[in-house]
């Protein structure tokens, strides 16, 4: 449940698992993480303690990409359910990358589930659930306008950048990056427009097995044993030694 001052502010936008707040800085806005779980059939469930150990682990991530160079929109954690991040103009498209055959890559393009990839494959899918998420390519984003062929460039190049530095940073705690679903968001910096990387970063938006006998830690997992969900967000969290 949203904390008291909260609820007295301007709700702008709500998902599948965060709400998005107005704050008293017009630069700065209350990412709130909630408990819902989306299932593989649309319903939503609750998962209690799941939007505190989320918001925990991204805090995590995300402070731990900014002490590497990576610009984020993360300026802190306020809560045990709220963190400040900067307002950006949220690109429409999810960069997802992709190390290791699973999901699409099985049931689309029959690929034996687990095969590594020589070199990461970057795919771009529209941000639209109830069209299950439809991959977009370089000339239709330019075509409609939402982001340029050069500018395509430079987010392929921080997505990269990114699922480098998760897959380092996962494979410490013995946890293989298969694949991760970024945002990015456009900042003015003052001369031109940049890129930063937004949203969260969780097993809600990584496919993560652990390393030595490819135990799923991520939302398929959780999706599909909803009853025993809220043990892979701890499992996470524990090998970070979060809270």
């Amino acid at each position: 449940m949203a904390s008291k001052i909260l609820q007295t502010r301007e709700k702008l936008y709500e998902g599948s698992s965060k709400i998005m707040y107005e704050s008293d800085d017009e630069s700065v806005l209350i990412q709130f993480f909630k408990d819902d779980m989306l299932m593989q059939d649309g319903t939503t469930i609750q998962v209690s303690g799941k939007g505190v150990i989320k918001n925990n682990i991204s805090a995590f991530v995300m402070e731990m990409m900014d002490l590497a160079g990576i610009n984020n929109h993360f300026f802190e954690k306020v809560n045990m359910r709220e963190q400040q991040v900067q307002i950006v103009e949220i690109v429409p498209v999810k960069v997802c990358v992709s190390n290791v055959a699973a999901g699409r890559y099985v049931s689309q393009f029959g690929i034996e589930e687990g095969y590594v990839f020589d070199h990461p494959i970057i795919d771009y899918r529209v941000k639209n659930r109830e069209k299950g998420y439809p991959s977009i390519n370089e000339q239709q984003m330019d075509y409609f306008g939402w982001i340029d062929q050069e500018e395509t460039g430079e987010l392929a190049h921080q997505a990269l950048r990114v699922n480098d530095f998760l897959s380092g940073l996962f494979a410490g705690v013995g946890i293989r990056l298969v694949e991760c679903q970024l945002e990015f968001g456009r900042i003015f910096d003052g001369l031109d427009f940049a890129f930063i990387l937004a949203d969260e970063i969780t097993p809600d938006n990584c496919r993560l097995w652990d390393l030595e006998t490819n135990q799923k830690l991520d939302f398929e997992y959780a999706a599909e044993n909803p009853e025993n969900a809220i043990s892979i967000y701890k499992e996470i969290a524990k090998r970070f030694k979060l809270k």
